[in-house]
């Protein structure tokens, strides 16, 4: 017999690698398309808060804000009253429910055409998995519908399975287990592999001292090549944005002026902040750069309930939470917790050892152009430069800790 409460749990995922490998012959076309404005709007302003949850740990960050949303919008279709409520608030939903699912599906249609065009790898997947009975058909069908959501009956071992082909092995594994109440789990993954308009030479590749603080420092390969770029100087940090093969997605760097100047940068990230000065980067005009950026490579874990719960979404965590157009009959389902985990490689293949001078720089008199160099804490992006949607952020606090 089914206890009078069951749970549902919910895991969000994302993997991503950033290549340096370009090719010609790629088509130039772009796509016409528009992802709808509400939904980047509300993504980016729920990605500032929740970095900002999680900023306070120490070491690297990275996070796929796009990836939790898309989790947490497919419950909150089937969430009702306050429960509803408090989730639409916390994620920046709007009250049309349906409306959601319709945006999300135009907008991952519009991305994984944008990286077919490109030639870059995305895949953006979404899955239910009945673990413990049945859920309500409708919201089945609205999931498949709106979500393209794959369904399932399974467990364990056919979750960290699907897991592993939607990410290409990446993330092998996402759960160890299930409460013995568990009714169901709602899937996403969201893969990017994106290859660099212009390539790094791996001959360029050096090793060279990178400050993790004004006190200490290590040494750690940093990638370098002088080209185009759009890059923006403010009193506080200098951003420069690095376009991916077809000029429809970018890796966006803010690095502070000073070495200790990333929580300081941090403090001041909102939504609408963010917004500002990607909009003030994408004003700028390309200038010939001499460009550092280190390697790193990124696993986390984050258990995203007590974050969530902060941000007002409160009631979904409790036996009283309303998911009654989910189901099943038997009971009522609340959220049991929330996972995700990330991985992320920025890389070129290969690397060739060489010297090069510590601390800051920056454009002199005596440069005939400037020099951007991230030898110390930064804050980064990955985003769709039509709608300026958010994938990936994160920070670089050691780049040869993983």
């Amino acid at each position: 017999m089914k206890p009078l409460c069951t749970m549902l749990v919910i895991i969000s995922f994302a993997a991503l690698c950033a290549a340096r490998f370009a090719s010609a012959g790629e088509p130039s076309s772009s796509v016409s398309t528009q992802p709808p404005p509400g939904l980047s709007t509300a993504n980016n302003s729920f990605a500032a808060q929740i970095y900002g949850e999680l900023s306070s740990r120490t070491g690297n960050l990275f996070l796929s804000p796009y990836s939790i949303s898309s989790a947490l919008a497919m419950a909150y279709a089937g969430a009702r009253g306050d429960t509803a409520r408090q989730i639409a608030r916390a994620l920046h939903f709007p009250v049309d429910q349906a409306r959601l699912g319709k945006d999300f599906k135009k907008t991952n249609a519009d991305l994984l055409s944008l990286a077919r065009k490109d030639g870059l790898k995305l895949k953006v997947a979404n899955g239910l998995f009945l673990t413990g009975g049945g859920v309500n058909k409708q919201f089945e069908a609205g999931l498949q519908d709106d979500y393209d959501a794959e369904l399932f009956s399974g467990g364990v071992q056919q979750i960290n399975a699907w897991v592993s082909r939607k990410t290409e092995g990446k993330i092998g594994k996402i759960i160890d287990r299930l409460a013995p109440n568990s009714v169901c789990v709602i899937v996403n993954a969201v893969y990017f592999k994106g290859f660099w308009k212009d390539q790094f030479s791996k001959s360029a590749t050096l090793d060279a001292p990178f400050n993790l603080s004004s006190t200490q420092k290590v040494t750690a390969p940093l990638m370098h090549r002088r080209g185009d770029y759009k890059l923006l100087y403010e009193k506080d940090f200098q951003a420069v944005s690095i376009p991916y093969r077809g000029d429809d997605l970018s890796l966006v760097i803010l690095l502070p002026r000073t070495i200790d100047g990333l929580s300081g940068l941090e403090k001041r990230l909102t939504g609408a902040k963010l917004g500002e000065w990607i909009d003030a980067l994408d004003n700028q005009p390309t200038r010939n750069v001499e460009l550092y950026v280190p390697k790193f490579t990124m696993e986390a874990s984050y258990d995203l309930k007590p974050s969530l719960m902060r941000l007002g979404m409160k009631k979904a965590f409790t036996k009283g939470a309303d998911f009654s157009a989910i189901g099943p009959p038997e009971g009522r389902l609340w959220i049991g917790r929330i996972k995700h985990k990330v991985f992320v490689k920025v890389d070129e293949e290969g690397t060739e050892a060489a010297a090069a001078t510590a601390g800051e720089m920056r454009a002199t008199a005596a440069r005939s152009h400037p020099v951007f160099r991230c030898d110390h804490p930064f804050f980064f992006l990955i985003r769709d430069n039509r709608s300026s949607l958010i994938l990936f952020m994160g920070r670089v606090a050691d780049p040869i800790s993983k």
